[in-house]
């Protein structure tokens, strides 16, 4: 066992230098740690120029670090000796960064992984609507410690899997910042970033020619008044030196690391969306950023800050910014504290060094594990809402105190596996991904893609159980939920994946009584059991013995026929009571019909995140809400989330009789509703009679909280694994008797 520990610095992209070099002299110098950086095959080809290389070199002279480019998964294992820490500065489930991910999967548990978010919109962190096209909101991390840049709160695409691992540290540009004061000149140039390889630039349009000739363009204008710009390639895309694009004769190129750029020296900054932005504010310049003309690329994530986007505004921007910059950095420092972002260097460093100090008491003894003890392998279409609130969020304690770990994996995974080598290279990496995460259990979750039969067939060689867990009849879709979803769960392919999976499951897990008899209608022998809490909860908003003011209806679009059922009860109740208003929030419309009741009648916007969604929902100051479900068969197998949420958010609820309401709204926990007449009456009960309203949202959270508490469903998931274990066990037991 090596007495010195070891910092191990993983370089794949060659973004990964700037990310990781604060910390290569923070390990060397302030905690003497041995340095070895593990170079990735794919490295080489990345760096076009040989930039890269070359500051790996001298990082080898300064710091006596060990530089090694290893050939496989497997060379680099082999170089892990002793303990320590291992950073990445791009890690996660992705197929772009399998490579770093596969060492964080092989490592030994003598070393601390720690993955570090790359960039201010950063894949598992932060996305943009492209980034959301491109990978879904289903990214994991391999590492033991996950170094944010903000709160988890403010990070709206970290999966609920992944919260408990953040260390909140700031980015580490922050650890090697320029100091030394200078003088300006009053004629300093202006930089111009590009970011043009960006998934965000290959939306629909000519986004990155509109950039260049922008860019050309605005060159021309500072021409008149003879002044030059410098343009910086983006160091990962080199847009526009791979593509050869002809710069005016005004415009320079720089394209060194951006620790030796100083951007003081710059008189201002625009760029398209990037985290060099992030680096232009802490510089102190005026910032822009540049969004295209008919608004394709998203900049909602730098909101607050000045944008550009003809070569007018470029050049006014340009103007203003030169004449007084104060204005432009005073909102930036406004924007820059709204982020809650750690940009003092001192923080930045204390934050890191509790990490660098945890790995020093790595040193286990032969036999010692730091590995959790249970592994759950979660498969989904994508990182479905499903996916969140029953399984994830009731799990997340075990997550948290180590005892678990979960990894999720997609059919978006899948697909990109199969697009990038064919289905026999999916399977491969598919088997490996399987290998090295060795799960405990495997649980499909409203699965119905790719692949089940060859996870299954895996999980019976290895005897580990199989969950399938449903809150839907997904082989009786109807065509009411709209064409799109109907003919999406209804292709041949995905029914065939479902019947499949409900017959080879060690167990069906259904969400509801219900469900589960509909199941067994299409085999008698299946396996499935059912559990009483689909969506648990914890009261976030008690009731407020007020005035009521507001009922609503929270729903997505597929929801729009269970809207219309009680449309005439909704206009009746604002009719009688002007005072009062209604509230959609999600993606259901609002009716014509509610057109006429103008600013009476609004919507709150979509929120992803499940627990800002939740945060979101208390926050609406709610006095009802209703749950009103159309008599169809589908409808019937429905879960009673609804009412769940509503508790959690002291609102008061009316739902739909003789469907799933039935027992959480019993014993005075809420009104259910047959008729027309019911729905009326009910809710000018509730929205008149506050005391009784109150009373009634108090039982309800009474009962959450001793019969749907995150605690009691958090039990059920597994005791669900004990039975399905029990039942594989048994299974094998037969197939080995009769043989």
């Amino acid at each position: 066992m090596f007495e010195q520990p070891t910092a191990v610095f993983l370089m794949n992209l060659v973004q990964d230098v700037n990310i990781l070099r604060p910390l290569l002299f923070m390990a060397a110098r302030s905690f003497q740690f041995r340095i070895l950086i593990l170079v990735s095959p794919k490295f080489a080809d990345r760096d076009l120029f040989g930039t890269w290389r070359r500051e790996l070199e001298v990082f080898r002279d300064q710091l006596d670090a060990e530089v090694i480019t290893y050939e496989s998964d497997f060379d680099a294992f082999r170089k892990l000796k002793g303990y320590g820490i291992i950073f990445a500065g791009s890690e996660s489930s992705l197929p772009g960064h399998s490579t770093t991910h596969s060492i964080f999967q092989y490592a030994p548990p003598t070393f601390l992984k720690v993955t570090l978010q790359h960039g201010f919109e950063c894949v598992g962190f932060r996305h943009s609507p492209a980034h959301d096209r491109a990978h879904g909101n289903s990214v994991s991390f391999g590492a033991d410690i996950v170094c944010a840049w903000q709160p988890a709160e403010l990070q709206p695409s970290l999966a609920i899997s992944q919260r408990p691992k953040v260390h909140v540290t700031g980015p580490t540009a922050v650890l090697q910042q320029f100091q030394e004061p200078f003088d300006r000149s009053g004629d300093e140039p202006g930089i111009v970033c590009e970011n043009l390889h960006s998934v965000r630039l290959n939306a629909t349009g000519d986004l990155k020619n509109e950039f260049v000739d922008a860019f050309a363009e605005f060159c021309r204008l500072l021409a008149r008044g003879r002044r030059e710009v410098v343009l910086r390639p983006h160091p990962g895309g080199q847009y526009v030196l791979k593509n050869k694009v002809g710069l005016p004769p005004n415009a320079k190129i720089n394209n060194a690391p951006m620790y030796r750029v100083d951007l003081r020296r710059f008189a201002y900054g625009i760029s398209a969306p990037s985290s060099v932005l992030i680096d232009m504010l802490l510089a102190g310049i005026p910032t822009a950023v540049w969004r295209d003309q008919h608004g394709v690329v998203g900049t909602d994530n730098y909101a607050g800050l000045t944008s550009v986007s003809t070569p007018q505004e470029w050049f006014e921007f340009s103007r203003q910014a030169a004449a007084d910059p104060r204005p432009f950095v005073e909102m930036q420092r406004e924007f820059l504290a709204k982020q809650q972002m750690p940009i003092d260097p001192t923080d930045v460093f204390t934050r890191f060094e509790k990490i660098f100090r945890a790995a020093t008491h790595l040193n286990v003894p032969a036999g010692g594990s730091l590995v959790p003890d249970k592994r759950f392998l979660l498969v989904a279409n994508a990182h479905l809402p499903t996916v969140r609130v029953c399984l994830e969020r009731p799990l997340a304690p075990l997550v948290h105190s180590g005892e678990l770990m979960i990894e999720l994996l997609t059919e978006t995974q899948l697909h990109a596996q199969q697009g990038a080598s064919g289905r026999d290279g999916a399977r491969h990496w598919l088997e490996s991904k399987l290998d090295r995460f060795a799960p405990d259990a495997i649980i499909f979750s409203r699965y119905s893609g790719p692949f089940g039969s060859e996870i299954v067939a895996w999980a019976r060689r290895k005897r580990i159980p199989v969950v399938y867990q449903l809150d839907d009849d997904l082989l009786s879709v109807p065509r009411s939920l709209g064409d799109r979803k109907y003919a999406y769960h209804n292709a041949p392919e995905r029914l065939e994946s479902v019947r499949n999976l409900l017959t080879t499951a060690d167990l069906v897990y259904a969400s509801t009584q219900r469900l589960r008899d509909r199941l067994l209608e299409y085999g008698s022998e299946l396996p499935v059991v059912a559990g009483p809490i689909n969506c648990s909860g914890r009261v976030i908003r008690r009731p407020v013995n007020a005035a009521a003011r507001t009922f609503g209806y929270m729903a997505s679009t597929d929801h729009l026929p269970n809207l219309m059922m009680v449309l005439p009860a909704i206009a009746e109740i604002l009719d009688r009571h002007p005072h009062v208003r209604f509230e959609l929030f999600g993606s259901i419309p609002v009716p014509k019909a509610l057109e006429r009741f103008g600013d009476r009648v609004t919507k709150a916007p979509v929120v992803a995140d499940y627990e800002r969604f939740l945060g979101a929902l208390a926050d609406r100051n709610w006095d009802v809400g209703i749950c009103p479900l159309t008599p169809t068969e589908f409808n019937l197998t429905k879960s009673n989330n609804k009412w769940v949420e509503y508790t959690s958010a002291g609102i008061a609820t009316v739902a739909s009789a003789d469907m799933i309401y039935d027992d959480c709204c019993a014993d005075g926990c809420g009104f259910l509703a047959s008729t027309i007449e019911d729905w009326v009456r009910f809710l000018e009960r509730l929205l008149t009679d506050d005391e009784g309203r109150v009373a009634m949202v108090q039982r309800a959270q009474e009962k959450l909280e001793s019969v749907y508490g995150i605690e009691q469903h958090r039990r059920q998931i597994l005791e669900i694994v004990a039975l399905a274990e029990q039942r594989a066990t048994e299974r094998r037991a037969k197939i080995e008797e009769a043989a």
